[in-house]
């Protein structure tokens, strides 16, 4: 058999040569599957990072979206608390239930552009109604600026949503990616794992 292989020309490695080049093949392969390791390890990590700073995002922003609501819905009790005050006392009872109604209609869970429209209708009929019954802009100003913070709570409430949406999408992406890369990732420590334990055995055979 050798003779057959000397004949074709192919040399039988010895061992001394052989164990070498077996090391260096070890080597080289830990040295691609470390470099891929590492970087699929920090980009997992960095994902993951991502997903629990979203998590505490999206906690941050549920707080602040209960307090926008609640916020919206004081400045509108005290905007009626003002007119029952003020000006319900001179107007019929069917009037003031209109007015009472057009509130509760900007109290609802309305868009912003919505609750802008009825605010202005809103705020144009109580003027009408302010001149006629003689009662002071003081009024007026109060009730707008009350309505207006109403309005910008609920233009923030809105903002956090599309945040929220977004961060919602982002996440499942990255989710997605973590998912997709983990098998790999395990994979190579796996494979790492292995040419090490070679790696070391084969270097004690070179002594």
């Amino acid at each position: 058999m050798s003779e057959n292989i000397e004949e074709a020309g192919i040399r039988i490695l010895t061992e001394g040569e052989l164990i070498p080049r077996v090391v260096e093949k070890h080597r080289r392969f830990l040295e691609e599957y470390r470099k891929e390791f590492e970087e699929l390890e920090s980009k997992l990590n960095r994902f993951e990072e991502d997903t629990k700073n979203a998590r505490i995002s999206r906690t941050r922003m549920a707080e602040r979206k209960e307090v926008l609501k609640e916020k919206r819905q004081q400045y509108y009790h005290q905007a009626e608390g003002l007119l029952e005050k003020e000006l319900f006392p001179k107007l019929d009872p069917v009037t003031a239930d209109k007015i009472k109604e057009d509130i509760k209609k900007l109290k609802g869970q309305i868009e912003p552009e919505e609750e802008q429209k009825i605010k202005d209708s809103f705020m144009e009929n109580l003027r009408e109604l302010s001149r006629e019954k003689g009662v002071g802009d003081a009024l007026l100003l109060h009730i707008g600026a009350r309505l207006e913070e109403a309005r910008n709570s609920n233009l923030e409430l809105k903002d956090i949503k599309e945040s929220e949406k977004q961060l919602e999408e982002d996440d499942g992406s990255k989710n997605s990616e973590i998912s997709k890369n983990k098998p790999q990732h395990k994979w190579l420590g796996s494979k790492i794992k292995s040419h090490e334990e070679a790696l070391s055995y084969w270097e004690k055979q070179k002594v």
